[in-house]
Protein backbone atom coordinates (compact mmCIF):
# COMPACT_ATOMS: atom_id res chain seq x y z
CA UNK A 1 0.00 0.00 0.00
CA UNK A 2 2.56 2.25 0.62
CA UNK A 3 4.03 2.09 -2.85
CA UNK A 4 1.17 2.89 -4.46
CA UNK A 5 0.16 6.14 -2.17
CA UNK A 6 3.43 6.76 -3.68
CA UNK A 7 2.53 6.06 -6.97
CA UNK A 8 -0.69 8.37 -6.32
CA UNK A 9 1.16 11.25 -5.15
CA UNK A 10 3.30 11.28 -7.68
CA UNK A 11 0.88 10.68 -10.64
CA UNK A 12 -0.81 13.92 -8.50
CA UNK A 13 2.13 15.37 -8.34
CA UNK A 14 2.50 15.63 -11.74
CA UNK A 15 -1.14 16.88 -12.99
CA UNK A 16 -0.71 19.68 -10.29
CA UNK A 17 2.47 20.73 -11.71
CA UNK A 18 1.94 19.71 -15.53
CA UNK A 19 -1.03 21.49 -15.60
CA UNK A 20 0.55 24.55 -13.81
CA UNK A 21 3.12 24.51 -17.15
CA UNK A 22 0.57 24.24 -19.05
CA UNK A 23 -1.74 26.87 -17.61
CA UNK A 24 1.31 29.37 -17.77
CA UNK A 25 2.11 28.48 -21.02
CA UNK A 26 -1.24 29.40 -21.99
CA UNK A 27 -1.32 32.95 -20.51
CA UNK A 28 -0.01 34.58 -23.22
CA UNK A 29 -2.86 33.75 -25.76
CA UNK A 30 -5.90 34.21 -23.49
CA UNK A 31 -7.40 37.24 -22.79
CA UNK A 32 -8.98 36.37 -19.42
CA UNK A 33 -5.63 35.80 -17.41
CA UNK A 34 -7.04 35.75 -14.24
CA UNK A 35 -9.85 34.08 -14.76
CA UNK A 36 -7.49 31.02 -16.13
CA UNK A 37 -4.99 31.53 -13.22
CA UNK A 38 -7.89 30.88 -11.08
CA UNK A 39 -9.67 28.17 -12.34
CA UNK A 40 -6.70 26.52 -12.84
CA UNK A 41 -5.42 26.26 -9.81
CA UNK A 42 -8.77 25.46 -8.27
CA UNK A 43 -9.20 22.72 -10.43
CA UNK A 44 -5.76 21.33 -9.60
CA UNK A 45 -5.94 21.99 -5.91
CA UNK A 46 -9.24 19.84 -5.72
CA UNK A 47 -7.51 17.52 -7.61
CA UNK A 48 -4.78 17.07 -5.37
CA UNK A 49 -6.63 17.53 -2.16
CA UNK A 50 -8.88 14.64 -3.08
CA UNK A 51 -6.24 12.15 -3.73
CA UNK A 52 -4.26 13.06 0.02
CA UNK A 53 -7.58 13.21 1.54
CA UNK A 54 -8.50 9.72 0.29
CA UNK A 55 -4.85 7.99 1.11
CA UNK A 56 -5.62 10.03 4.55
CA UNK A 57 -8.44 7.96 5.36
CA UNK A 58 -6.18 4.71 6.36
CA UNK A 59 -3.25 5.69 7.90
CA UNK A 60 -0.86 8.98 8.09
CA UNK A 61 2.37 6.61 6.53
CA UNK A 62 0.32 6.41 3.43
CA UNK A 63 -0.07 10.65 3.41
CA UNK A 64 3.68 10.73 3.87
CA UNK A 65 4.26 8.29 1.02
CA UNK A 66 2.39 10.09 -0.90
CA UNK A 67 3.97 13.42 -0.05
CA UNK A 68 7.39 11.97 -1.02
CA UNK A 69 6.27 10.78 -4.64
CA UNK A 70 4.68 13.99 -4.90
CA UNK A 71 8.01 16.04 -4.23
CA UNK A 72 9.96 13.38 -6.78
CA UNK A 73 7.57 14.49 -9.23
CA UNK A 74 8.06 18.30 -9.04
CA UNK A 75 12.04 18.03 -8.63
CA UNK A 76 11.67 15.45 -12.01
CA UNK A 77 9.25 17.99 -13.56
CA UNK A 78 11.67 21.21 -12.38
CA UNK A 79 14.73 19.07 -14.18
CA UNK A 80 12.59 18.69 -17.67
CA UNK A 81 11.19 21.59 -18.04
CA UNK A 82 13.15 24.49 -16.08
CA UNK A 83 15.77 26.57 -17.38
CA UNK A 84 18.32 25.18 -19.52
CA UNK A 85 22.66 25.36 -19.02
CA UNK A 86 22.07 27.31 -15.76
CA UNK A 87 24.06 25.62 -13.04
CA UNK A 88 23.83 25.35 -8.93
CA UNK A 89 25.71 26.91 -6.74
CA UNK A 90 26.96 25.10 -3.62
Amino acid sequence: MLIFSFLVGGVAGSLYFGGLWYTVRQLPATNRPALLLLGSFLLRLTLLLGALYLLTSAHWSYLLSALVGLLLARTLLIRHWGPKGMTRDT
